[in-house]
């Protein structure tokens, strides 16, 4: 896993003004106020401030691993939705956010509230578990335990009246291929996209970093909110060097709307 951390100038963080933030985030507020197709991806940089640790950040796991140390343990063992991703359920309610594309599998979208039939979760989740037989998804408060790895069983047995089917995990491991259904449903909907906004992404893993920038030619904006440079920048319309927690919670003032707090 080592061969995908960033070199040393790549995990460089950049922060803008705070006068460069607040025209930055007037300037996200019309395009979402303005936006009739809007659709969020997510990566593992919006789950750090519950705890969660990213992969190519300084502190990253694959960062640790290729500079020669184990990566740290996440500091929770059952993490709780972040400011973002509340924010992101209340922009979903208000009905501006169609659809939200992530590549975490830290089920923490669906914790928040998010339905599952208005996200693609691209490397699948952590707290879901899925019948090998009849295909039953089962979704949990907390992360399946994994007792086989390689049939990725997790121990537990399908409910459907003669089924009997054995559960397994749904997530996606680094080598492995994506859902075709999560993937096609997140090819489609970025197809018609007018307004993407990529939160906490490095923006390196394909297919999903091609995503967002499907629908450029025909007008669409796309926003990067990171704090590390990414491959994709020069195509943004609005590029901002902040975390994820403050621009939503700015985001969200400037819309008027507030940010609902997570509860079990």
């Amino acid at each position: 896993m080592a061969h995908t951390a960033l070199n040393d100038d790549e995990i460089q963080e950049y922060y803008d003004s705070t006068d460069e933030l607040d025209k930055k985030i007037k300037k996200l507020a019309n395009f979402i106020r303005d936006a009739k197709h809007f659709i969020v991806y997510t990566g593992a940089g919006i789950s750090t401030s519950a705890g969660i640790n990213d992969f190519r950040g300084p502190n990253g796991v694959w960062t640790a691993r290729a500079r020669g140390f184990v990566p740290p343990p996440s500091k929770v063992r059952n993490p709780e939705p972040t400011l973002t991703h509340m924010a992101l359920v209340e922009l979903m309610r208000n009905g501006y956010l169609k659809l939200l594309v992530s590549q975490n599998c830290d089920g923490l979208h669906l914790k928040s509230g998010i339905p599952t039939n208005r996200i693609a979760e691209l490397h699948g989740n952590s707290n879901c578990e899925a019948c090998a037989k009849c295909g039953k998804v089962y979704y949990r408060q907390t992360h399946v335990n994994q007792y086989e790895h390689k049939t990725w069983l997790t121990g537990n047995t399908c409910t459907v009246p003669n089924c009997y089917g054995r559960l397994r995990c749904t997530t996606v491991a680094f080598t492995q291929s994506m859902p075709d259904v999560c993937l096609d449903r997140a090819v489609k909907e970025s197809q018609i996209c007018d307004l993407s906004l990529c939160m906490g992404t490095s923006m390196r893993v394909s297919p999903a970093c091609k995503l967002p920038c499907m629908n450029l030619k025909s007008g669409q904006k796309m926003v990067i909110i990171n704090l590390q440079k990414t491959p994709y920048d020069d195509q943004c319309a609005l590029r901002i060097y902040a975390r994820c927690d403050e621009v939503m919670s700015m985001v969200m003032k400037e819309l008027n709307l507030t940010i609902p707090q997570y509860t079990d």
